[in-house]
C-alpha cells in the first residue's frame, strides 16, 4: 500500500520525528517544573539523565543513518539524519 502525494507515512512521522522530540519536550517540561517538586538538586540530575539518554540515542541513529547512506538509501539516511538532529536539541537547551 503505497502512499499519495509528499506526506510521509504516519509510521515514519512517529519514528523519526514525534519519538525524539520527547527528549527535548522533557527537556522543557523539566524546566516548567516548580523547584518544590523535584528539588534543584533533583531537576538537575533529571536534565543531565534527559540530556545523556538522547546524546546515547542520537549516536545510535547516527550509526543507523551511516548504514543506510552505505545502502545508498538516502530517504532513509535523510530521515534518520532528522532524528539525530531532533535528539541532539536537549543539548543545545541544557548549555544555552
Amino acid at each position: 500500500m503505497g502512499t499519495t502525494g509528499l506526506l510521509p507515512p504516519a509510521r515514519v512521522l512517529l519514528q523519526h520525528v514525534l519519538l525524539p522530540a520527547l527528549a527535548p519536550a522533557a527537556l522543557v517540561g523539566l524546566t516548567f517544573t516548580p523547584v518544590e517538586v523535584f528539588g534543584c538538586v533533583g531537576r538537575g540530575l533529571l536534565a543531565v539523565g534527559v540530556t545523556l539518554g538522547a546524546t546515547l540515542a542520537a549516536c545510535a541513529t547516527t550509526a543507523m543513518g551511516a548504514r543506510a547512506r552505505a545502502r545508498q538509501d538516502s530517504t532513509s539516511s535523510e530521515r534518520w539524519l532528522l532524528s539525530t538532529l531532533i535528539l541532539l536539541l536537549p543539548v543545545a537547551l541544557l548549555f544555552a
